[in-house]
């Protein structure tokens, strides 16, 4: 029901809405540079992990350490004791830096599809999968994106880009660029409430009552 936000929406079938389904990390410290403050960050296999046995939807912070707009929003916005309080309770939050030069590799369930015994119809079946990601360039060349960051914003890289996950760990939705904790609060909560399974943004905006000026 989110499909109606004026913000960033779509994603490619390979890329992300299959091959995010399941999760594993490599280098989880040098995703989680910009870790300060009130928001309880942590890994992205850490985010998946817990919603396995107590499901969250997800949020990823996609930052780069020179962006000036990303670091407001890290101080302004996430440093704000209100926005971090709902999000540590209804959010696993992730940072993930899209320079980094760590690999990203994790197993996925691809669902395939199999003839069944009656040879008319098909079932459908999860076959794990591993995938991997790299920063393509040698290490130390600056401001190269990394393959995931790429793929997890569609190729149109900009800082920040804040991703929002199902608890399935299946895309929702991407806003872009700084947004104050005025502006943050209804989509993190429209998100974080799960409103966007029920209504669009547009509905849910008309009785949304904020408590941020």
């Amino acid at each position: 029901m989110a499909n109606n936000i004026s913000i960033k929406l779509g994603l490619s079938v390979f890329t992300f809405c299959v091959i995010i389904l399941a999760y594993a990390f490599v280098g989880k410290s040098g995703n989680v540079t910009i870790a300060d403050g009130p928001v309880n960050w942590m890994s992205f296999e850490q985010a998946v992990e817990k919603t396995k046995t107590q499901p969250r939807p997800i949020l990823v912070d996609i930052y780069t350490s020179w962006c000036g707009p990303c670091k407001m929003m890290s101080h302004n916005t996430f440093g704000n004791t209100k926005i971090a309080e709902y999000l540590n309770t209804h959010f696993y939050c992730v940072k993930f830096d899209a320079e980094t030069f760590d690999t990203v590799k994790f197993t996925v369930n691809v669902p395939d599809s199999v003839p069944a015994k009656d040879g008319k119809t098909k079932t459908v079946v999860q076959t794990p999968r591993q995938m991997v990601f790299v920063n393509p360039a040698p290490k130390g060349t600056p401001r190269s994106p990394h393959q995931f960051a790429a793929s997890i914003l569609d190729g149109q890289l900009s800082y920040p880009s804040i991703v929002f996950l199902s608890p399935k760990v299946q895309r929702i939705n991407i806003i872009k660029g700084y947004h104050q904790p005025n502006q943050f609060e209804p989509y993190m909560k429209y998100f974080g409430s799960g409103a966007w399974e029920k209504q669009q943004y547009k509905e849910y905006m008309k009785t949304f009552k904020p408590e941020f000026q």
